[in-house]
């Protein structure tokens, strides 16, 4: 059975750069161009452990679905900046500076999950075969950005900028898609 896999030209394992991560830019595009590397969900189970006249016995508790962070490119047009201020801003934040300019304390605001939610849509990570159909798409459940770093400026460097996003999320799916062989 080992040998199969090598000796069968149809069978191919799934590849790290064939990928797509897609989420919402505020009504300005898709996401898909811009991504470089992203994490793929996982997760942990909790324990509990029970002693017993000198033998220890375990039981599975609550999953734990760890953080996804993706690396993309940080494009000038659209300002990639600019959209991502604005989903903080979407997701319920107000800037201090605001507030200081209006004088309106009642327009103070808090993020919120369901405006950081929905402000972001849904976060699909997509696999992709050799001619670019997909294999399976994972869906982040009720994701939101949990922290967002703008890069590093390099003068020795001529890379492009890239923006290091963590989503956080309840839980994930994956769908197998139907269009996949096997």
């Amino acid at each position: 059975m080992a040998g199969e896999f090598w000796n069968n030209a149809a069978m191919e394992p799934k590849r790290s750069h064939r990928f797509l991560i897609q989420f919402d830019l505020l009504g300005l595009g898709t996401s898909q161009i811009y991504g470089r590397k992203v994490s793929k969900p996982s997760f942990e189970i909790g324990q509990s452990e029970h002693k017993f006249l000198g033998q220890t016995y375990y039981y599975p508790g609550a999953v734990s679905w760890a953080d996804v962070t993706a690396t993309l490119v940080n494009a000038a047009t659209p300002d990639f900046d600019a959209i991502l201020q604005a989903l903080l801003r979407s997701a319920g934040y107000v800037d201090p500076d605001e507030i200081s300019r209006t004088g309106n304390v009642d327009e103070a605001g808090t993020l919120n999950k369901f405006d950081a939610v929905t402000s972001l849509g849904s976060v699909l990570i997509k696999e992709l075969d050799g001619d670019g159909r997909t294999l399976g798409t994972y869906q982040l459940q009720n994701a939101w950005i949990k922290s967002i770093s703008f890069g590093e400026l390099d003068y020795s460097s001529e890379d492009l900028l890239t923006v290091d996003l963590v989503f956080r999320y309840d839980w994930a799916t994956y769908k197998k898609s139907s269009a996949a062989a096997g």
